[in-house]
């Protein structure tokens, strides 16, 4: 993720919401292949955002960064979660949107 330097948004591809409008997730394209960054930053809107505490009193906490194809060993499910609490994303969907050119997904 380093490698995409200060302006990482130019490399996102697929950006994950909530009803919201919270980023729960963001795939980015790489040299190695698409990586999911879920979690949100510290903020509500992404890493972007200002320090804050969640609607519900607690901090978001820290990104879970992977790669999106997964090998045997990783599971389909991604722990991701924003302002609104902890969510569950399909590693599978996340592909299938990245490889329909879908640029937002919605997460009820």
């Amino acid at each position: 993720m380093e490698s995409l330097g200060t302006q990482r948004s130019d490399h996102a591809i697929v950006r994950v919401t909530c009803p919201a409008s919270h980023r729960v997730a963001t795939v980015y394209r790489t040299d190695e292949g698409p990586v999911v960054v879920a979690g949100g930053g510290p903020g509500g809107h992404g890493s972007r955002d200002r320090a804050g505490t969640g609607h519900h009193g607690d901090r978001p906490g820290t990104d879970y960064i992977d790669m999106l194809d997964a090998s045997r060993f990783e599971d389909d499910q991604i722990p991701a979660r924003c302002a609104c609490g902890s969510r569950t994303l399909s590693r599978s969907e996340l592909r299938q949107a990245v490889q329909s050119h879908t640029h937002a997904v919605s997460v009820p």
